[in-house]
């Protein structure tokens, strides 16, 4: 009877901030085992039904003061920066309000590969 609760609470946790995550799914699944089995759906509803609360107040947290609504709803003001000052290539994406850091993906041209190596196989020149 714990696949749904634990669903639930898998799906609250996805609607957290993504810092604080893995630490509230491990809470939630030690709280589960703790709530009797007959409550542990009702347990599960009550946190879902807390989530926009419990959200903000993990912002708040995450940021050192009171989140703007716009960071809530996950529209932050990104500006980006170098997090490596030797190369100037490698961006971040920062919130000029509450300071959530998003990497994006970032890869090697298919021109500038050479020398890396890929799933084992070297792909730079001969000697």
């Amino acid at each position: 009877m714990t696949g749904l609760p634990r669903m639930l609470l898998s799906v609250v946790a996805r609607l957290l901030p993504r810092a604080a995550r893995r630490r509230y799914q491990e809470e939630f699944d030690a709280e589960l085992l703790c709530v009797a089995p007959t409550g542990r759906v009702f347990f599960a509803l009550s946190v879902l039904a807390s989530v926009p609360k419990l959200r903000w107040e993990v912002l708040a947290g995450l940021t050192g003061g009171r989140p703007s609504l716009r960071c809530y709803l996950g529209r932050h003001g990104k500006q980006v920066v170098h997090p490596n000052p030797e190369d100037h290539s490698i961006i971040s994406l920062e919130c000029r309000r509450c300071g959530h850091v998003r990497d994006p993906r970032q890869y090697l041209r298919a021109s500038n590969a050479d020398g890396v190596a890929w799933g084992g196989v070297y792909l730079g020149g001969g000697r």
